[in-house]
């Protein structure tokens, strides 16, 4: 098992991750069957699995990215927000081909439940950098200018980022020069809860 966990305002025990994983792989694998894909019963889950928070599902193929959808508005149950991610990851992610039945057995899934985003008082490029060498590894980071937005998840530092890489490939992201600055933007940081596992170790431990 990959547990992930970082600090977050909203902190889901292991038992609940678990469930919100298997929401994420009864989506997916609904999709390759003849019934119905239909959003899990909220009477199912406690009333904290109902309540709204924002999530990102990230799925990995052989260790490589296959896509990753994912909120940072808090406007619906928890556990519809993941299965409905889910199947965006799966089969609406524009960047890469939809999944197949063929990858499931190579197939990872990570749930991120987002703590609110808070604003910081941030106004320089460098600035960024200095804050994330305190926080490295902790904080998902989103910038904002005008109608452009960008962000990048915790889970971003396993890939040994440095705080300069961090923040010039969340600037890649949105089209920005690695240094690009405006004095209309806005950074704002976020925590997350996560669990990350293969596709085929959670199905084996329901069916």
């Amino acid at each position: 098992m990959d547990i992930i966990t970082t600090p977050t305002p909203h902190t889901y025990n292991k038992g609940e991750l678990t469930q919100l994983l298997d929401i994420a792989r009864n989506a997916i694998q609904d999709h390759f069957s003849d019934h119905t894909i239909d959003a899990p019963s909220l009477n199912h889950y406690t009333r904290k699995m109902q309540q709204h928070a924002a999530c990102f599902v990230t799925l990995e193929v052989n260790n490589e990215l296959q896509g990753s959808m994912g909120t940072t508005i808090a406007s619906r149950p928890l556990v519809i927000e993941v299965h409905n991610k889910a199947i965006a990851s799966a089969y609406e992610d524009r960047r890469f081909m939809p999944l197949s039945e063929e990858q499931l057995d190579q197939l990872t899934i990570e749930v991120e439940v987002l703590s609110p985003l808070e604003t910081l008082a941030i106004n320089s490029h460098q600035a960024l950098v200095e804050h994330l060498h305190a926080f490295q590894s902790q904080q998902g980071i989103m910038l904002i200018d005008r109608y452009t937005q960008t962000i990048m998840l915790p889970s971003a530092w396993r890939r040994g980022l440095t705080p300069e890489h961090f923040v010039q490939q969340l600037k890649q992201k949105a089209g920005w020069s690695p240094t690009y600055w405006s004095p209309n933007m806005i950074v704002k940081t976020f925590t997350t809860c996560a669990l990350k596992e293969k596709y085929a170790k959670i199905r084996s431990k329901y069916f």
